[in-house]
């Protein structure tokens, strides 16, 4: 999903070329969304990759966050699966796409986004059963370790899994739920920015789909400290973290190191 912002545009080409040549999607399951004009450049590459391009209207201008909703309305016809990804992804490798068993999975939020009270108050608002709840664990800025409690389906909006009979019905009652949060965003107090994330975990619940809980390796967050452990990343999350060759500037960690170097000689390759 592209928007009209320097950090967006920085992101896309990395987004692009890494998963055409590290992560081999065929370009033409590639489908690259747009709210704004896309550059002559970029929709010539788009075209000369075979990649499809589609020209959307914003969801609403109080939450550029949710123009990703407005993805559920393309046809993926022939599609088993639709992955939605933020453009400040870049892909270290082919994902694993056999592990996932569920309708929808996602990586739990890093942070208590919004913080459980504040969650409890939204879907008592909505009139939305409370659901299970999932546990997460971040390293603070001491470096000691902080578990928190969330609901299933609180996902980071990075990136989302989901059935392609399911995305359309999905759709709208996240858009719908979406437009509700808005018109009622004082619920979310200072966590108004994710009114997208907490609309996609009302449609989940009310829908009752089942969710599955990716690890890091499949959103995995370079700003962050995360505790240590777990898989090589294989869909790195940079947030535009990268120099003027858009390469990703992230220090590197023995569990990041292989996949930072892999991304970033294929943005050398690619600008070379």
């Amino acid at each position: 999903m592209i928007d009209d912002q320097p950090a967006i545009w920085s992101s896309v080409v990395p987004w692009l070329t890494t998963a055409l040549d590290l992560a081999r999607i065929p370009p033409s399951c590639i489908h690259l969304h747009h709210v704004c004009p896309l550059r002559p450049d970029l929709a010539a590459l788009c075209r000369s990759r075979g990649v499809h391009t589609h020209a959307i209207a914003p969801f609403h201008v109080r939450c550029p966050h949710a123009n990703k909703i407005q993805q559920c309305g393309t046809d993926f016809s022939g599609a088993r699966r639709v992955v939605l990804t933020d453009v400040d992804m870049a892909f270290a490798g082919p994902p694993p796409l056999e592990e996932i068993q569920a309708a929808v999975a996602g990586k739990v939020v890093d942070h208590p986004n919004p913080p459980m009270d504040i969650l409890r108050a939204v879907f008592a608002a909505a009139g939305v059963a409370v659901p299970a709840l999932c546990s997460k664990t971040y390293q603070d800025a001491q470096d000691q370790p902080v578990s928190f409690a969330t609901f299933a389906g609180n996902f980071n909006g990075g990136l989302y899994m989901i059935e392609r009979e399911r995305l359309v019905r999905l759709g709208e009652a996240w858009a719908r739920w979406a437009l509700w949060l808005i018109a009622r965003i004082d619920l979310l107090s200072h966590w108004a920015k994710h009114a997208d994330q907490v609309a996609f975990c009302l449609a989940v619940n009310e829908l009752g789909l089942a969710t599955g809980v990716l690890d890091e390796a499949w959103n995995f967050p370079l700003h962050l400290n995360l505790p240590p452990g777990g898989r090589a990343p294989f869909i790195l999350h940079h947030h535009a973290q990268q120099d003027d060759q858009q390469r990703l500037t992230a220090a590197p960690t023995p569990q990041t190191q292989d996949a930072l170097s892999r991304v970033n000689r294929a943005i050398e390759a690619r600008r070379a």
